[in-house]
């Protein structure tokens, strides 16, 4: 008697399995708003480890699995329990366990891409579907029907030829870079996740590590030398005539040049806040950082230098 599962448990259980599946149909159908609410998608089951056993919640995320496949389709059934399940999952277990921030946010990203890995590859392999060539066939079409339209506006050959040299290099780009990519967004929805679960939960009495504020963040030294090493791997792609060594670099560049322009952002809100700029004209700024070429190289390289020179301790100096 002592292995059964007591009513309320089993209760709660089912409650949030279903959440889960609301939560997940909402995504999917509705366009802008479901973007954001799909990360709330792990929390029930974070909840589910967090109150009960690991056992329990992958019993009640399969649970989920299934009734979104009864409602929407077998695919986001597969969705729910690879895309959502195994990240919750594993950031309720590391949390349970007092895991510390650096290694939920390592683990937790780790969950991530194996959850898209396998998304990928049951896509491929069983239903004939390549979500990575679709997307870039997808975007290969349309661009296709903007450069019509712009032929039709009466573009000269020249400016033609150059917006399709353009595109296309652009789509060349992400054919190569798409590992890095998916590392990325495999971080970043790791922390989005674990900063979304943080909020939610703090309000039910759990207390759960913080992140050092923002504008502190500092790149290390091993950063610089790991893009380094994407420049150098390109490099040598190109002059001894190795492709793959090529887009392993473009890979690490990519990936660290991401990783310096949030440390870029980081110091400039670091700048912003000695001048008490408000948080909306902040957020204002990082959007047109993020957007601008040459602020967002700018950024860069300004996180790039910090690492040697530490510009919040000279500023701070010379306020002093």
């Amino acid at each position: 008697m002592s292995d059964q599962i007591p009513t309320k448990s089993i209760v709660e259980g089912a409650f949030l399995a279903a959440i889960t599946a609301v939560i997940f149909i909402i995504s999917i159908y509705i366009p802008l708003l479901g973007t954001l609410v799909s990360f709330l998608c792990p929390l029930p089951i974070i909840i589910l480890c967090l109150r009960h056993s690991l056992k329990f919640a992958i019993i009640s995320t399969f649970i989920s699995g299934i009734l979104v496949s009864m409602l929407a389709g077998p695919w986001q059934g597969i969705m729910v329990l690879l895309g959502f399940g195994i990240l919750g999952l594993t950031l309720g277990f590391v949390i349970k366990n007092d895991f510390s921030l650096t290694d939920i946010i390592m683990v937790g990203s780790v969950a991530s891409l194996l959850s898209k890995g396998l998304i990928l590859l049951i896509g491929f392999w069983f239903l004939n579907i390549n979500p990575v060539l679709f997307d870039v066939e997808e975007i290969d079409r349309v661009i296709t029907q903007s450069l019509n339209f712009y032929n039709g506006m009466g573009l000269s050959p020249e400016q033609f030829s150059s917006m399709k040299e353009s595109l296309t290099q652009t789509i060349n780009i992400v054919r190569i870079a798409f590992p890095g990519m998916i590392i990325l967004a495999s971080i970043f929805d790791t922390i989005i996740n674990y900063w979304v679960a943080r909020l939610v939960l703090k309000r039910f009495g759990y207390k759960l590590s913080n992140f050092t504020s923002f504008s502190k963040w500092r790149a290390s030294k091993s950063f610089f030398w790991s893009y380094f090493l994407g420049v150098i791997l390109i490099f040598l792609g190109a002059k001894y005539n190795l492709p793959l060594l090529s887009k392993i670099g473009v890979n690490i560049q990519l990936f660290f040049s991401v990783v310096f322009l949030i440390y870029g952002l980081s110091l400039t809100g670091f700048i912003l806040e000695r001048f008490k700029i408000k948080n909306f004209l902040k957020w204002v700024i990082y959007i047109l950082v993020c957007f601008q070429p040459l602020l967002s190289q700018i950024a860069t390289w300004a996180a790039m230098l910090d690492i040697w020179i530490d510009f919040r301790k000279l500023i701070t100096a010379k306020e002093e």
